[in-house]
């Protein structure tokens, strides 16, 4: 190994833990003021949201680019993320750095997995992936996309 490639792939080590540390900081001053003024900060379950609207149809629509403000929801981790996909808790970090270390050197990754109802969008796979892009000021990001079509209209 090159000192060049460890000089280089330390900088970017660096450049990823200090991104988690300012998306905790994020996710943690937003939970205190979420906490006062009695707001929600979290990501919407798709359990709950199908609880009460039953699944008429379903199909795989392809892979899109998707913007990530339409990402509201998860399928199975509305404890790790606020609503913003900031990581809430510090168990995340490994996950987290390790992509954003793949990002951050030039690497692609996969396309996230995601579950459209109506115009929203909830993850089923990829939420450090949607958590860093995010952090790293990405618009959009490339998905594999299931349509789910309920019985009746969310509210």
């Amino acid at each position: 190994m090159s000192a060049e490639y460890q000089s280089r792939t330390t900088f970017y080590l660096n450049n990823a833990v200090d991104l988690f540390k300012a998306a905790l900081l994020q996710s943690s001053l937003r939970r205190c003021w979420a906490a006062l003024t009695h707001t929600c900060r979290c990501l919407t379950n798709l359990d709950a949201v199908l609880e009460n609207c039953p699944v008429a149809a379903s199909h795989y629509a392809g892979l899109r680019s998707i913007p990530i403000k339409k990402i509201r929801g998860t399928e199975d981790k509305a404890q790790e993320f606020d609503a913003d996909f900031k990581p809430l808790h510090e168990c995340s970090r490994d996950r987290w750095v390790g992509i954003a270390l793949q990002k951050l050197s030039g690497c692609s990754l996969p396309p996230v997995d995601l579950i459209q109802v109506g115009e929203v969008y909830f993850v089923r796979d990829g939420h450090h992936h949607i958590s860093v892009s995010h952090a790293l000021g990405q618009d959009y990001i490339e998905a594999e996309i299931t349509i789910l079509q309920l019985r009746q209209k969310l509210i």
